[in-house]
């Protein structure tokens, strides 16, 4: 029936959305992600339905696919389930994919089925889990390089594993003995094949060495050539088992059914026949010695549990990415820890006891955070946000060296431009959390958030308001796209991706042909930064897009004769469209640089952002050549935000108190520095003794002497963060404190005196120390950027790209 419904011209619709790699077609490429689906049409099906499992879901396919993809396998399982498939007369059908080498599995199927019916003795059939639709977890790590998937190509560290999948997964889960470890694959990667490999060790080691059968169904491997020959030693015998009544070999033939590809969506409720063979089934008695753990035939199967867990996920609206929290994790540990007498919660004992004992744990917690307060501070953060509804949603949260910690969120909307409401809001957080215990309170750098921020300096002496410096750096690029110049650019470039990402076919053959498989888009951490980053890619393939321009399937292909499409190839032509993209690389770059590192976990920012954005500056004039013209446009963007964030009081002492930068020699000292520094000192510390004694330890700070002197601190001054360091002088503060006050009063006079000093040194006299100091450290602060890409160069096809970093006058306007 399978060649009837070919002949009649029948097409899945599944090869509407991929591409077949081999002449099997058991491989084939997603259209929207790039991803090789490996086992035929209807797992692609299922990797566009976004049903997991056995396939990794596609995230880039549109919804109208997903749901037609979704429907076709729903009708699939509906049609298939009015089918009852009889033991001694199996007849497979399947509509869900036009591969003849799975209809071939089916066929041999059958024939082994009918040949194994003939041995009475046997009460359970040999039956592979690949035609139960079962795929083995390790081939989500690794890909067969032949036909009997007896070489598989490992995914992390490319090493090509021969033995099958088994031996495959050794290799990840690192079981020596047989074949070297995989040092590359992602540490939750081995956790999970090593549990699934635990079989090995458990389940086979009690089996009796003399058996020559098997009862027991395969639950780590789809490979059935493999299992077979690693199971020949490790066999029930026949002789050995009892048949109870023929009536449980019927039942165990029709519930163990090759199940059909779309019976993951069917409701678990829809199932009563399988729990009634099970409870009337007899028992059959297997010595000890010869049972395992996975051989039960009664378990329910991993595709099944897979099923019901997505159902969940899917009815209550659960986003997927849910799956991988850690509390998701535990919570199934423990269940399957207390096992099948576990009784599923009510929403009232959810809603009511659970969330009251969850309420406590939060607020023990919140002790223990409000304890380290007193030490390190606090900083709290406002984050403005809009949802699906258009709503202004608010959340505060604290944050501080132990972590954040979520109060609550706020609905703005229609209030978020009220300075005075912002401003209430803002210090009754501050009032909640202790003013003792904050720093600064950090939100955007919007009007109404700035006005707010400075009454809130004006009630609460001992806090900073800071306007958020990613924010404050993605507000300059947006300014940058602004400028003539770069809007040219951008909007040039939109009309490349653009018409390259809205036509499918196009977007493949540029990524399988021409830039192996690299993306021109490019997402970063905000919109304006996205727009940079992209513009970017496109400078690093513009000879992967000349090429494919020229491609003879390009020319032969309807695309060419687009409007649009003449269009953009006069701009990917246009050597002065690429001159002028290098032109805002140079200028744009180092921004885009310190906005990544900011909003980066590597480690807290606010010690470096000064520095960093000094530094990004002079390397925006030094990759101009000092060419006032060129890099003044950009220069005159970043003073308009410089006073307000970057000549904060806050990064102006963290700057001089980081020790990674205070003792280069090409550190800069302005006046401004030493302002912040005592400002914060000031500000933050209402104690005067401590205060003095604050100033002493700047002397000794300065010079490197006492605790700042020794091997330990010297050796880890650009390793540690500088919070760190400062802890190892807490006993020298306290010892401080209990000095003749008359010498700390003396020696902060000292201070004020050496501070003077400087001011008047200074003083008239600034822009000019700060142009020496800035043309002394050039060399030092930062490394022009490479002109010329060699390797790219001698593969163009054409000279046009010579030119490409000389900057013309018709660049500037």
């Amino acid at each position: 029936m399978t060649s009837m419904i070919r002949s009649s011209g029948y097409v899945d619709p599944g090869w509407e959305h991929g591409v077949a790699q081999d002449d099997r077609k058991k491989k084939v490429r997603c259209n929207y992600c790039g991803k090789v689906v490996s086992g035929g049409i209807y797992r692609l099906k299922q990797h566009l339905a976004r049903i997991s499992g056995e396939v990794t879901c596609c995230d880039k396919a549109p919804d109208d696919v997903r749901l037609k993809m979704w429907e076709n396998l729903e009708g699939c399982r509906a049609g298939k389930k009015s089918r009852q498939i009889e033991y001694d007369e199996q007849s497979y059908l399947n509509f869900n994919s036009t591969d003849d080498v799975e209809e071939e599995e089916h066929v041999r199927y059958r024939k082994r089925s009918k040949r194994m019916s003939g041995d009475r003795d046997l009460v359970v059939s040999m039956t592979p889990l690949r035609s139960l639709g079962y795929v083995d977890p390790g081939w989500e790590h690794g890909i067969p390089q032949d036909d009997r998937k007896k070489k598989v190509k490992c995914n992390y560290c490319e090493k090509i594993v021969s033995g099958g999948i088994n031996r495959f997964k050794q290799h990840l889960a690192r079981i020596p003995g047989e074949v070297a470890p995989c040092k590359s694959a992602p540490e939750e990667v081995y956790i999970t094949i090593k549990e699934n490999m635990k079989w090995h060790r458990t389940g086979r080691r009690h089996r009796r060495p003399d058996t020559k059968e098997m009862f027991s169904f395969y639950l780590n491997s789809d490979n059935e050539e493999e299992e077979q020959e690693e199971d020949a030693d490790y066999s029930v015998g026949k002789d050995k088992l009892e048949l109870g009544d023929r009536r449980l070999d019927r039942d165990l033939k029709r519930n163990f059914k090759p199940v059909s590809t779309c019976s993951g969506s069917e409701p678990l409720s829809k199932r009563p026949r399988f729990d009634a063979n099970v409870s009337k089934a007899p028992k059959i008695q297997i010595p000890v010695s010869s049972r395992q753990s996975k051989a039960d035939p009664f378990k329910k199967s991993r595709r099944e549990v897979t099923s019901a867990i997505f159902k969940f996920f899917s009815h209550a609206g659960v986003p997927s990415h849910a799956a991988n929290s850690p509390y998701f994790h535990k919570m199934l540990e423990l269940v399957g820890q207390y096992g099948s007498d576990f009784v599923v919660p009510s929403s009232q004992l959810l809603s009511g006891r659970c969330l009251q004992d969850e309420i406590l744990t939060i607020k023990n917690y919140l002790e223990e955070y409000k304890s380290s307060w007193a030490v390190t501070g606090c900083s709290i953060l406002a984050d403005s946000w809009r949802d699906c509804r258009d709503r202004t949603l608010i959340n505060i949260l604290v944050s501080c060296p132990r972590g954040v910690y979520f109060v609550c969120s706020v609905d703005a909307t229609g209030l978020v431009d009220d300075a005075n409401y912002l401003y209430k809001l803002l210090d009754k957080v501050v009032e909640e959390m202790g003013e003792e215990n904050v720093v600064q309170v950090i939100t955007q750098n919007t009007p109404s958030y700035r006005a707010a921020g400075k009454m809130i300096e004006e009630r609460r002496r001992n806090l900073f308001w800071t306007p958020c410096a990613a924010y404050c750096i993605d507000q300059i690029l947006d300014d940058f796209m602004r400028l003539n110049r770069v809007r040219d650019c951008i909007e040039k470039a939109q009309k490349i991706t653009k018409f390259i990402y809205n036509r499918i076919w196009v977007l493949n053959l540029m990524k399988k042909e021409f830039t192996g498989g690299e993306e021109l888009l490019r997402p970063s951490v905000t919109r304006s930064a996205s727009s940079f980053t992209t513009l970017l890619g496109l400078l690093d393939n513009r000879i992967a897009l000349r090429r494919m321009f020229q491609s003879n399937k390009w020319l032969s292909s309807r695309f060419a004769k687009l409007d649009d499409s003449k269009e953009v190839k006069n701009i990917v032509f246009d050597s002065s469209f690429w001159r002028k993209v290098q032109f805002v690389k140079k200028s744009v770059e180092p921004i885009v640089e310190v906005l990544q590192k900011i909003t980066s976990d590597e480690s807290l920012s606010m010690p470096f952002i000064y520095n960093d954005m000094y530094r990004a500056k002079l390397a925006i004039k030094i990759n101009h050549n000092a060419d006032a013209r060129k890099y003044e446009p950009f220069w005159s963007v970043i003073d308009n935000h410089w006073s307000s964030l970057f000549h904060h009081p806050l990064y102006l002492a963290a700057y001089f108190l980081n020790p990674s930068y205070r003792y280069r020699p090409d550190f800069i000292l302005h006046p401004d520095v030493v302002r912040g520094l005592n400002a914060c000192i000031v500000r933050l510390e209402p104690d005067s003794a401590r205060r003095i004694s604050a100033s002493m330890q700047m002397s000794d700070f300065g010079s490197a002497k006492a605790d700042f002197a020794t091997d330990l601190a010297i050796s880890t001054r650009s390793e540690l963060d500088p919070d760190l360091l400062y802890d190892w002088i807490v006993e020298t503060e306290k010892q401080a404190l209990q000095e003749d006050e008359e010498i700390l009063y003396t020696e902060m006079d000292h201070e004020d005196t050496f501070e003077n000093d400087i001011h008047d040194s200074d003083d008239g006299n600034i822009e000019s120390r700060k142009g020496s100091l800035e043309m002394t450290v050039l060399a030092d602060v930062v490394e022009p950027l490479d002109d010329d890409d060699p390797a790219q160069n001698d593969d163009m096809a054409s000279g046009d790209d010579q030119d490409l970093n000389f900057i013309d006058d018709d660049t500037t306007e």
